[in-house]
């Protein structure tokens, strides 16, 4: 399935997997960077234990559980996806906080020509990294990276992520009312 690109004034893509993007996105999810598995097959949140397609459908951000190959459906529901970093590594802890902060510029670009009205950031390390600060609560943020746009932290999807399910899936609900909020109907 072929992904949606950035509008053609948009920022170029780099690296093994291509950003998600649409216009008037309602959301545009943001993670450390892609693990080898999604580099290697070209789709996001690729891992075998990552759980965003299931916590995208059980919060009600997507009418039903998408397939990582189905990724570039992601717009048609408001929905879009990138990365900090476009390498694709085993472990997010192989980027080093500059690699991460050099990320910022890119994002911004990515931003300014799409437009969403909240950044969820894929876990509360990556936020930190994007925002330089030294912590974070879940949820919305008070300060956002970029004018008009809502910054939100949500758990990791990972598998590896500690949090239980049912926690995981309180913030991907908080998520979703948030969207609603802010772009009802």
């Amino acid at each position: 399935m072929p992904h949606d690109g950035p509008p053609q004034d948009g920022p170029p893509q780099d690296g093994p997997l291509p950003d998600v993007l649409g216009p008037d996105l309602a959301v545009l999810f943001v993670g450390f960077n892609p693990g080898l598995r999604s580099g290697a097959l070209g789709h996001h949140y690729s891992g075998r234990g990552n759980q965003f397609w299931r916590l995208l459908a059980d919060s009600g951000l997507t009418p039903r559980r998408l397939r990582c190959e189905e990724d570039g459906l992601l717009p048609g529901f408001g929905l879009g996806s990138t990365n900090l970093v476009a390498r694709a590594t085993a472990s997010a802890a192989e980027l080093s906080r500059a690699e991460l902060r050099a990320g910022l510029p890119r994002l911004a670009r990515i931003v300014a020509a799409v437009r969403p009205a909240i950044l969820a950031h894929t876990g509360k390390g990556v936020y930190l990294a994007a925002s330089g600060r030294p912590d974070a609560p879940w949820g919305v943020q008070d300060t956002a990276l970029f004018p008009g746009i809502t910054d939100l932290v949500l758990p990791s999807p990972s598998g590896l992520a500690r949090l239980p399910y049912a926690e995981k899936l309180h913030w991907f609900r908080a998520l979703a009312a948030e969207r609603d909020r802010l772009r009802p109907g």
